[in-house]
């Protein structure tokens, strides 16, 4: 699987297809789907814990045993990680910034039929403290995807991921190097936030979806 800037994006995942409408020519990058979330999706369906498969070792069986577990999506853009996540049955509340919404609640709308309930979903400026706490952290889980490519909005983004997931929670990040000097920013302050970084083996992503330049990684505040 490549990117494609086709209209709409499809993503197979949990027995049914997502589709999500993008526009490619919109000022907000959000409004497009990037890689990174389809590659984290597929890698989180390939290991998800099953009953038939508990003979088989599953590095990622604890971190991927959703049922109870709250979650909060970061830049969730028009709602291909988030949504396919949800429907794997992660409990996770999807979030971006006021303009990227319409693209978003469209998504949401679109695959509604396919989705056992309606997710949650919430406007989030990483910087915005009072919009945080509106969301109720800490979570189990914080997920992000390719949203690292602004030097500006990287200290932020370590901020909100750091104020949002629990001490003992992880963070679940598709990523893939856009900016030099976001990307150096923002590793700086992840190994100050995150002592544990763990990155995912490019073998155990899904063989489909993955491709050298995305990666997975997990960060957590205790190792």
């Amino acid at each position: 699987m490549r990117f494609t800037d086709s209209p709409v994006v499809e993503l197979p995942v949990g027995g049914a297809v997502l589709t999500f409408e993008q526009d490619n020519g919109s000022m907000h990058v959000g409004t497009s789907v990037w890689p990174c979330s389809l590659v984290l999706v597929k890698f989180v369906e390939r290991w998800l814990p099953r009953p038939a498969a508990a003979a088989v070792p599953n590095p990622y069986a604890d971190l991927l045993r959703f049922p109870g577990k709250r979650a909060v999506e970061l830049g969730s853009g028009c709602g291909p990680a988030g949504l396919g996540l949800f429907l794997l049955g992660l409990d996770v509340i999807l979030t971006d910034i006021a303009p990227v919404m319409p693209a978003l609640r469209r998504n949401l709308k679109r695959n509604r039929p396919a989705l056992p309930r309606a997710p949650k979903h919430a406007q989030l400026y990483w910087n915005n403290p009072g919009q945080i706490r509106a969301l109720r952290p800490p979570f189990d889980l914080v997920v992000a995807a390719d949203v690292v490519y602004m030097e500006d909005s990287a200290a932020q983004l370590v901020t909100a991921m750091e104020a949002l997931v629990g001490d003992d929670g992880a963070v679940l990040l598709g990523y893939q190097l856009r900016s030099p000097d976001a990307h150096q920013v923002f590793w700086d302050l992840c190994r100050q936030a995150f002592p544990a970084i763990e990155k995912v083996p490019h073998e155990d992503l899904h063989p489909d979806y993955a491709y050298e330049e995305t990666d997975v990684y997990i960060l957590r505040k205790r190792k």
